[in-house]
């Protein structure tokens, strides 16, 4: 294998490049299977995978389900930085806010140096998985209640966050979304994704203690649906829990942002992917 002979003498950039050589899929396979013992050279320079434990903690989900629901989500990214921007994807500078154990910013290698891409969490436990698999790129602590970033005054082509904004108290959603306007290039795309009403029935059959209707309600009511978990308040706001928004919601609380679009997957049918755009 060509990335194998690249990494004997090389360094991770250039097996990157290699491996780019290949689909979407099947490079996402190899960084899937790291260490690979029939490719011990490149097992030496890329990052370890997660374990199952890890994975299913940080998202419900493990292997080649999650995989499968990681890649619809960067081809939709992918797909929309061409049709929304009249860029591809390819090239950018981008941040995952919210990066826990780094599942999407391996994907990311597809298309773009890791030197161009940030990951930031607010969990000290999150970063310290990137870095002790061996993540490549930049990588830093961040605040719960974030009036700033800690990404050396980098602007970003691109930012996402997979799962964030389903998790954040309203007071949170409002700080983060704010504080990630001052980061983004002034054509550039955030993307975020929201849970649907639906989502709520789901929860409370899952025996978490949440009152469907009452969440339905405030959903389809102010718009906003947010059941705290059992964790310390931060400056006297408890930031984590399960959230839903609507569209509606976002467009009267946001006003720094405009919403370009929307995707949905058959895979992950209780995460939205919305598209923003600097207002």
């Amino acid at each position: 294998m060509a990335a194998e002979r690249a990494a004997q003498t090389g360094a991770a950039s250039d097996v990157l490049d290699e491996l780019r050589a290949l689909s979407l899929d099947e490079f996402a396979t190899v960084l899937l299977n790291m260490p690979d013992p029939a490719l011990p050279a490149v097992s030496r320079l890329l990052p370890k995978m997660a374990d199952d434990e890890v994975q299913r903690s940080w998202t419900g989900n493990a292997g080649y389900p999650l995989l499968q629901q990681s890649l619809n989500f960067v081809r939709s990214v992918a797909l929309q930085c061409v049709q929304l921007t009249g860029r591809p994807l390819s090239g950018r500078s981008v941040l995952d806010f919210g990066c826990g154990y780094g599942r999407i910013i391996r994907l990311m290698y597809y298309y773009n140096d890791p030197s161009r891409i940030w990951g930031v969490d607010p969990w000290t436990r999150s970063i310290e998985l990137c870095r002790e698999a061996g993540m490549l790129g930049n990588f830093a602590l961040s605040d719960y209640l974030p009036r700033d970033l800690p990404v050396n005054g980098t602007r970003f082509d691109l930012i996402y966050a997979f799962s964030v904004f389903t998790h954040l108290s309203e007071r949170a959603t409002k700080q983060a979304l704010s504080t990630l306007r001052h980061y983004i290039e002034s054509d550039g795309l955030c993307v975020i994704t929201i849970r649907p009403k639906e989502y709520w029935d789901v929860a409370a059959n899952a025996g978490h203690g949440v009152d469907a209707a009452l969440m339905k309600h405030r959903h389809d009511g102010p718009g906003f649906a947010f059941f705290p978990h059992a964790v310390a308040p931060v400056d006297g706001d408890v930031t984590y829990g399960d959230t839903s928004l609507t569209f509606s919601w976002l467009r009267a609380n946001i006003p720094d942002w405009k919403i370009v679009g929307y995707d949905r997957s058959l895979d992950d049918p209780l995460q939205i992917i919305v598209y923003l755009r600097p207002a």
